[in-house]
Order: structure tokens, then sequence, then C-alpha cells
């Protein structure tokens, strides 16, 4: 525990309740502002135990001191809930963890000790230290444990210490490492929490599972009273005659749906496949929010010291040969930096770093909604169906500006943009979670927008083009009256490259054992799991076998269509993908597997060998009294009718089918029971399995505009013709006006 206060800069001053109150009510924004929270509810804090993070317990500590309904981001704070994650990577490190704790509970903050186990990533007996990664795989687990906690613990907040030396640090790495611009913004001061992709409830999920609840935590519902209010205000406000105006005008025509006529090139016959279920939408997980970037440590200690908070110092921080931002720690602690690369220009890198990408960011915005026209957005294939506008390049009335060397700087800036609209497109589709940079967009941007290929070079010619796993196909329109569209889809597997894939478990062998199938009962529904990037699936099965989620194969689709049954199913199944999934797509969707065959389970009920179910209706039959007798008159006891009348000892009959099952079960093979993004399965499987599949958290404003699709083309075209007819009344008098005058 550090006693002697270092060396302080005179103008170093405690941090306040109520700066801290600002900055934290600057950085943590509400992320569903239609919620009404009105319960508190607990927030997390990483905690170290070093000076940075014992001075936000403290601080965090005062929040409710200072402001009883403060809201850290959608919800008032009941108290702050240290997370002390102990990796046990040095001796000492469960000592110092439990004083941390001690510590923690004299600030009046409740705190909690998890314990990294090594032994779930690394083999039995392996040192971690011994690790050439181990930050790395340190971070990966740390996150994984703290999110898992609050999500147990039902918090979605997690605040973290980094401070404005942290964020001078982490600039100055990332320029010593060649980023550009985009990079050198720093830490966000809000992000989802990283490492946690494929815990459903901790990354970007849960929204869906909450809202269910009786008591959720985030409330959406209106109450009573505002209930009444709403209907005296519509009542007040709404004319009868216009609403039934309204409805009429509704019947007649369905704009929404009118330009799905117009995919005839793409799926010949789709207007006879039914619309499949549409699927949801996933929302909520963690935050993490970083509220001291603004402060610098001298601050955070002086906090510390004013208020007699102690902290613990970890030696292996100025260990300069052990991690390279110990090495940057270290180059500016004892060296005199070039002013260049000193904290307060680097800070100001940053801070420039960060406008110009939220400048471009809000002109690419800006384009997508005026501009880019989402007709379509297929949840349940994961397609979209896009039209891009043609750049025009603005005319400026200044010789500067016709230059061949300005017109070349306008054509750049409107290709990064092009390049930032394309990557929000990407992101509605691809599975990957690092998009592709906007200069690895450079050969899609001049294929999409020929306007503003290079003069020296034409544009492409438009063609099926992949990147950042996503297709990118034309689609057949006139070139002379309409802009080109896009079909976006997830890019085909690739041969040598693994298939994704998820498994879940079979039903326990002892529920089963002694039952015929039609008492089998299930253990409930599974835990999501994420397949693919895209998809966040889960089932409730009483089915004998592990099921696998994996994509749809070729050489599936034959055995599937005949297993369908009848004549209609597999026009309908043949409709269906060519409508919502036409040519190579279908073979991106998931698809779920049974590891064995189990038609005659499905078909039949059937799943014991014949002299399995033999025994079993004789130890039924015994179990249920139903004992035959010669009906002689002489009695005989109780036991002697028992022994006479046992058919086999039931653990006979267990170890045969469980032998059996361990037979068939060793030659795994895949056998495809149903489609769940379209709702297509095996006759009969509603018995034995359900899933329920929703979609990734998808930007808010993307699915805006792609609910609002067809409506956007119409409003368009209609404006487009009262300028027309403007243009023409216009011309019609001057034309009048001239031949009068003539």
């Amino acid at each position: 525990m550090t006693t002697l206060p270092p060396v302080l800069h005179r103008s170093a001053r405690a941090i306040t309740p109520h700066e801290f109150l600002d900055a934290l009510q600057a950085t943590c924004a509400p992320r569903f502002p239609q919620a009404r929270s009105r319960s508190h509810r607990p927030i997390a804090l990483a905690v170290s135990g070093g000076v940075d993070s014992m001075a936000l317990a403290y601080l965090c500590s005062k929040i409710r001191r200072t402001d009883d309904w403060f809201k850290v981001a959608d919800h008032p704070v009941s108290r702050p809930v240290g997370i002390i994650v102990n990796h046990g990577l040095r001796e000492g490190s469960a000592a110092e963890a439990d004083n941390v704790v001690a510590a923690l509970k004299s600030l009046g903050v409740r705190a909690h000790i998890q314990r990294i186990r090594w032994d779930t990533v690394l083999p039995e007996g392996a040192n971690p230290s011994d690790l050439p990664n181990v930050e790395t795989w340190a971070r990966y687990l740390r996150y994984r444990q703290i999110g898992v906690f609050c999500k147990t613990g039902r918090m979605a907040t997690v605040l973290t210490a980094h401070h404005e030396d942290d964020q001078y640090e982490t600039v100055l790495m990332r320029l010593l490492s060649g980023h550009g611009y985009r990079g050198l913004q720093g830490m966000r001061p809000a992000t989802d929490i990283p490492e946690c992709y494929d815990l459903h409830g901790v990354y970007q999920s849960g929204f869906i599972d909450d809202q269910r609840l009786d008591n959720p935590f985030y409330n959406i519902v209106p109450g009573d009273r505002e209930r009444k209010l709403l209907k005296k205000g519509l009542r007040d406000e709404v004319d009868p005659a216009v609403i039934a105006r309204e409805i009429e005008a509704g019947l007649k025509a369905d704009v929404a749906t009118a330009y799905l006529d117009e995919y005839d090139g793409i799926a010949k016959g789709s207007k006879r496949a039914p619309r499949p279920i549409p699927l949801e939408v996933e929302d909520g997980g963690i935050m993490v929010y970083r509220p001291l970037l603004r402060f610098g440590k001298d601050r955070l200690i002086a906090t510390c010291l004013e208020n007699n908070v102690p902290w613990f110092e970890d030696h292996t921080n100025t260990d300069r040969t052990l991690t390279m931002r110990n090495a940057v720690r270290y180059m500016h602690k004892n060296h005199k930096l070039p002013a260049a690369l000193q904290k307060p220009s680097i800070l100001r890198l940053a801070e420039r770093c960060r406008a110009r990408v939220a400048s471009a960011e809000a002109e690419a915005e800006r384009l997508l909604n005026n501009s880019v026209l989402i007709h379509e957005f297929g949840l349940n294939a994961g397609t979209v169906v896009v039209t891009l506008p043609r750049f025009s390049l603005p005319t400026v009335p200044r010789r500067s500006s016709a230059s061949p060397a300005a017109r070349q700087r306008r054509i750049t800036h409107y290709r990064h943009i092009a390049a930032l609209v394309l990557r929000r497109l990407l992101s509605m589709v691809t599975p990957e979670r690092e998009l592709s940079q906007p200069a690895q967009l450079a050969h899609l941007v001049s294929m999409l927008f020929p306007s503003l290929s290079s003069p020296t070079q034409p544009p492409p010619d438009p063609k099926p083009y992949v990147i950042c796993s996503v297709h990118f196909i034309p689609l057949p329109v006139n070139p002379t009256t309409s802009p080109p569209r896009w079909l976006l889809t997830r890019a085909p597997h690739v041969s040598n490259v693994p298939r994704p894939t998820t498994a879940f478990h079979e039903l326990p062998f002892s529920r089963r054992a002694s039952k015929p199938p039609s008492a089998w009962k299930t253990a409930g529904w599974s835990g999501a799991r994420a397949f693919d990037g895209r998809y966040w699936i889960r089932v409730l099965h009483r089915l004998p076998c592990k099921l696998r989620v994996a994509p749809f194969e070729p050489e599936h689709l034959k055995p599937f269509r005949e297993a369908l049954g009848g004549e209609a199913e597999r026009k309908e199944l043949a409709a269906v993908l060519r409508r919502y999934a036409p040519g190579k797509t279908r073979f991106s969707l998931p698809g779920i597997y049974a590891t064995v065959d189990v038609a005659g389970l499905v078909k039949r009920g059937e799943w014991w060998p014949t002299e399995h179910r033999q025994g079993a209706a004789a130890a039924q039959s015994a179990a249920d009294g139903g004992v035959e007798t010669n009906h002689r008159e002489e009695a005989i006891n109780e036991p002697q009718a028992v022994d006479q009348t046992r058919p086999e000892r039931p653990s006979g009959l267990r170890l045969r089918r469980w032998e059996w099952e361990r037979d068939i079960k060793s030659r795994e093979e895949l056998h495809l029971l149903a489609l769940p993004t379209l709702g297509i399965g095996l006759p009969g499987l509603d018995d034995w399995l359900r899933w329920e599949v929703r979609y990734r958290k998808v930007d808010y404003e993307l699915l805006r505009l792609s609910k609002l699709g067809g409506r956007r083309v119409v409003r368009r075209e209609l404006r487009r013709r009262v300028r027309c007819l403007y243009r023409l009344m216009r011309l019609g008098r001057t034309l009048r006006h001239r031949r009068d005058g003539g």
C-alpha cells in the first residue's frame, strides 16, 4: 500500500463529485431514450487496485449522495459493485485481491473477486506466464469473466478507469505502429464490451428476452396514467373523417410492398412463395464506459490523497521490457521527447482525428438518408437490395475549383464518403466483426460509383464482387431509365476454410432410457448460441442425439426435398428458396442437423430396436400390474409371483440400449432436419424440435431506412414528377410569351 505521496504538479487538484457527474453524463448517453426506467440499478466497476481504479471507486460511491436520481445510461444508480479479477500470474495476487476488497468495503462499495481459470484455454500443467501473448489471453479471459458476472447480476454498465495519460500512451503507440487517422482517435468513451462476441445477453443481445420478463431491465411499455393521457390526446386531435379516408386509401394501394413486383428478374415465380415469419433483431448487451478520459493521472492521485483512499501498486507496470505500453510509459517519463510527441500535441492530434472522422461520418449519414434507397432487408436470408446514387460533382463558379487538382481533391473526398456508405451497408450483412477500411474499398467504389472513377482509368464493368465476406451482385435493370441495383448477400463459404458450426446437447440418456419415445420430456430451452456472426439460435427438443447448426450444403438439398413428402411441400420449398435465397445465397443459410438418422422417430415415433421395444413393453406391463397367471386355485406368495413374472432386469435393458446408442452415434452422419430462418422443417418435426432465431444487432438508422423502403421510392418519384410538371409549365409560359412578343 502506498503511504508516501509522490511528487505532484502544483496545478493538480482533486476531482470533485460534481465534476465526475458531468463527465459521467457526457460519456454515458441513454441507449434507449424511449425507456421509462425509474428503478435504481447497480453499475459495475472494473477495479485493479491501482490509483486510477480506486479513485473511480471513490467517486462512484459519491454518486447517490450527490444526486439520488442521477442516471448512468438508462437508469438511476443504486450502488456501485466492484469486480476484481485475479489473474493468478504472480505471487501474492490472491492476498492483494483480498486487500482491495477490504479497501473498497471501507468506501462503501461492494466487491467480488473473479479468478481466471487458465485451464480452460491451456493444457494441464502449462504455466500461463510462459505464453508469448499472455497479455492478450489475460484480456480475453478478464472481459469474459466481467461480462458473465454482469449478466448474472443484471448490470448493463461497466465503468473502467482509463484516464488521459492512458489515452496519450494509446495514441502514441498507434502512431509508432503506423496507424492512419482513424486509428489515431484513441480509445472511445463508450463501446460494447469486447471479447464476448459469442455470449448471448452480454454482447449486443438480450433485449428481447428482457422484454419478456415481468420486471424488465428496460421498461418500454407506458404506464396506465401515461396511456390514459395519450389516449385522451389522440381523441382530441384525430378527425374520424380523416382516419376513414386514410384507411380507404390504404386499402386501395399498398405502397409498402408495391416494389416487390420488380424482382421477377431475381426469382421467377416468387409471387407464389409464402412469406416466412420475419425475424426479430437483437439489441442490448453490456456497455463499457470510460468517464475519466478527460482527467490526468495527477488529478486521480490528488483525489486519493485528499480523501485518504488507499491504493496498491503493481510492480509489473514499471517493467519496460514486459509490454509496449510499459516501454512507451518509461520513454515518456524518463526522456524528453520532441514537442510533437509530447502529451499536449498527441492529445490535440487525437482530437483533430476524431473531428475529421465525425465530419466524414455525418456527411455519409446525410448521403445515406437522402440518396441511398434500401428496397428490402431480408432478415431471414441476410440479404439487402439497394439502389446507390449517381454522384454529380458540384459546379463552383470559381476558376481555381475548375483546375484538375481541385477536381481530383473533390473526387478523392467523395470516394471516401462513398466508401463510408458502403461500410454501413456491409455492416448489415457481413459475418465479420471488423469491417474493411475505406482504403480497401477503392475497387468497389469505382465499380458501384462510376462517376467517381479516375479520369485516366475507366470504371470496371458491374459484375459480382466479394469483400468482407459479402457478395455484391448486380441486378438486371434498364441502365438508361433506372439507376443500378445491387443485391448484397453473405458470400459463399470457401472450401479451404472450416464451416461455422454450433452444437446443442442431446436429451440425457437418463431421462429416456426406460421410457417409450412418446413419454420423453424436454430439458427446457437451450441458451442462445451465435452462428456465423449473424444469427442467435436456441432450440427446444427431445431428440436422442446432438444437434448441429451448420450451413445448408448442396448435397443435403435433394434428400431434404424428398423427405418433405407431398408435391405441394416441395414446390413451396423451391418457391421460398427462389424468392428469398436465390442462387448460392441459400447455401449460406443455417440448417439444423441431427448427428444420426431420426427419420423413423420423427415420422412414426420409433427409436429403440424391435427387441428393445418388446422387452420394454413387458417391463411396463409388469410395472402396471398386468401379471399373467394360470388361474391355479392354490395361492402363491407375493415374492414367488414377482420372480415368475419379471421379464428382464431393467439395468440390463438400459445397458443394452446404451450400447446400441453408442454404436450408432460412433458413426456420426449429418441429416438435415430444418432450415430455421425460413421456417421449413420435416413433417412431424414440431413434436420433437422447436427453434427460435434472431438476427444480430443492426444499426437503428439502417433498420429505419429499410422499413421505409418502397415508400421512399414512391415519394421520390412523386417529387420528381411534380418538379417535371412545374418545369414544363414554366417552359410553356416562356414559349407563349416569346410567341406573343414576336
